[in-house]
């Protein structure tokens, strides 16, 4: 998802997932042919997309060129080749087609069918679904991504975990948070604090994201999972960390953001790694000195201050400091900001200065040092 902070909740992979998932959400016209299937124990290989390359690469079956229906996509299954679907989903293009692979795309897939989807997914970098009629699942391919969507009972049962967990990681990350504030405005921000509220607050994305997936599969039966409103602006406040820190002479701000997204799991609670995608070196003490925040999170939490103004704010002052103590006129100066905004980001960077008091350390998450 893409902010008016000119930045992104997920990673392009994620994105394509995501927006891939919801074709295939319960009460969508294709997740109800493939449940046909599924219900019928026919199994099916459906490509999705009518491209030129991909007419091309099949073979043989039949020319269909009519509107799509769930109960057509069914029938059409009772054969054994590959369905193909236009692009929109509104066009049944051909069926009963043999794939023309490439056997020299790698696979780890066993079956015939899920082999097939899992390649030519890979090979043209479309959606592919296979429909198992041993097991009766439906397996998505995007590209290189794979996805096995799960039954209804295992779906709630995860999604009640998840939410539980949520709740416990976006305390932890509003105190980090807390603290953080406290380090920024007081001049005593250490490399452990920054990593340390990087490491909660990517917690609270991937668990809202693995979430997200949930409530997509689930479709209309994610009422009973609770939406926590504020979250989406309070992850977006934890990825302007990174924006705040990232060593610039040795990371671009684009790149730390990807390699802090694409760490896994045990990677992430490493503060080594952590301190490598924002372009520090693996093995610095935490007591290296006190870091200088640019000022974009603080900035943000101004009201009424639009982002793209922030950043003129940031590129003319280049830290939080500088800003802090710039004269009234010297902000009014920047483009865009002017005489109320800039007594209004005085005003409130003065208030939260003085009402700022140490927070007590509550206890987190253990993490790897």
């Amino acid at each position: 998802m893409v902010t008016l902070r000119n930045i992104s909740t997920e990673n392009q992979k994620t994105r394509e997932l995501l927006a891939t998932l919801k074709l295939l959400s319960p009460g969508t016209p294709l997740r109800e042919g493939i449940d046909y299937i599924s219900q019928g124990k026919t199994g099916g290989l459906i490509v999705v997309g009518d491209t030129p390359e991909i007419l091309d690469l099949t073979e043989g079956g039949f020319r269909i060129n009519c509107q799509y229906t769930p109960a057509r996509l069914y029938e059409l299954s009772k054969m054994d080749g590959a369905i193909i679907l236009s692009e929109d989903i509104k066009r049944i293009v051909r069926a009963n087609v043999t794939l023309r692979v490439n056997p020299s795309i790698p696979s780890t897939e066993t079956g015939l069918r899920h082999r097939s989807a899992d390649k030519f997914a890979k090979q043209t970098d479309h959606m592919v679904l296979a429909v198992s009629q041993s097991r009766n699942t439906l397996t998505l391919y995007l590209k290189n991504q794979h996805y096995i969507f799960r039954e209804r009972p295992e779906l709630l049962s995860g999604a009640n975990q998840t939410m539980l967990a949520l709740t416990q990681y976006v305390k932890a990350m509003q105190n980090a948070l807390t603290m953080l504030n406290w380090a920024e405005l007081s001049g005593n921000v250490t490399l452990a604090d920054v990593v340390t509220a990087i490491q909660l607050c990517e917690r609270v994305r991937r668990a809202e994201q693995e979430l997200n997936l949930y409530r997509i599969e689930l479709g209309t039966q994610a009422q009973s999972i609770q939406h926590i409103p504020e979250l989406t602006t309070e992850i977006e406040n934890g990825l302007l960390i990174t924006k705040d820190y990232y060593h610039e002479s040795l990371r671009d701000e684009s790149e730390a953001l990807e390699r802090i997204m694409g760490l896994d799991a045990n990677s992430l609670a490493s503060r080594r790694n952590v301190n490598e995608a924002l372009g520090y070196p693996r093995n610095i003490q935490n007591t290296f000195g006190a870091l200088e925040p640019r000022g974009y999170r603080i900035l943000s939490q101004v009201p009424r201050i639009p982002f793209n103004i922030v950043e003129n704010i940031v590129h003319k002052f280049k830290s939080l400091d500088k800003i802090y103590t710039a004269a009234i006129g010297e902000l009014e100066a920047v483009d865009g900001v002017g005489q109320t905004r800039a007594s209004a980001i005085k005003d409130t960077l003065a208030q939260m200065k003085t009402s700022t008091a140490q927070p007590h350390l509550l206890e987190l998450s253990v993490f790897e040092s």
